[in-house]
């Protein structure tokens, strides 16, 4: 009896050590401000893509794809934030969204979801771009006409510590 009750408390305080430690991995505030943004049209560019997945008849109880490749055209865009790290601490990649809001109802038009592993020391401003391709049918004119904006999503930090936006 005695010999569980250790245990149990040995297993509680192990529990609450975690909790502890992960806790102090998670940042409550972000400490980071996106001083400026932008959206520009850089032309017309090549592209691969996957042409087409054709399943190929075999056997095996496991399918098999034939995969094919092509090349296509597209408009490419920049979206462009320039970040300042507002903390202590250097900053070792940013997860961003590029959005476009209608002006008329405040309804979100499209989000572009960014990755950018970038250190940007405490004090410091780094632009962030990404290059991204839309396919020339998609219409194109809503996000001239939209609200732009950018919101920070994630931020990890070099000592291993990360902000989530809540």
């Amino acid at each position: 009896m005695r010999r569980d009750l250790m245990r149990a408390t040995l297993g509680l305080t192990l529990l609450a050590a975690l909790a502890i430690a992960t806790a102090a991995q998670t940042q409550t505030e972000m400490d980071a401000a996106v001083t400026s943004f932008d959206w520009k049209y850089a032309g017309y560019v090549r592209a691969e893509t996957v042409k087409q997945f054709e399943p190929l008849a075999n056997k095996s109880t496991s399918p098999t794809y034939k995969v094919g490749r092509a090349t296509v055209y597209v408009f490419k865009y920049t979206a462009k934030a320039s970040l300042k790290n507002t903390g202590a601490k250097s900053i070792k990649a940013v997860s961003w969204d590029y959005v476009f809001t209608d002006k008329a109802n405040q309804k979100e038009v499209k989000r572009f979801k960014i990755q950018s592993k970038q250190q940007i020391p405490p004090g410091e401003t780094v632009t962030l771009l990404k290059d991204i391709g839309l396919d020339p049918e998609e219409d194109t004119r809503q996000l001239g006409q939209s609200k732009q904006a950018v919101e920070i999503t994630r931020i990890e930090y070099t000592d291993g510590s990360v902000w989530r936006k809540q």
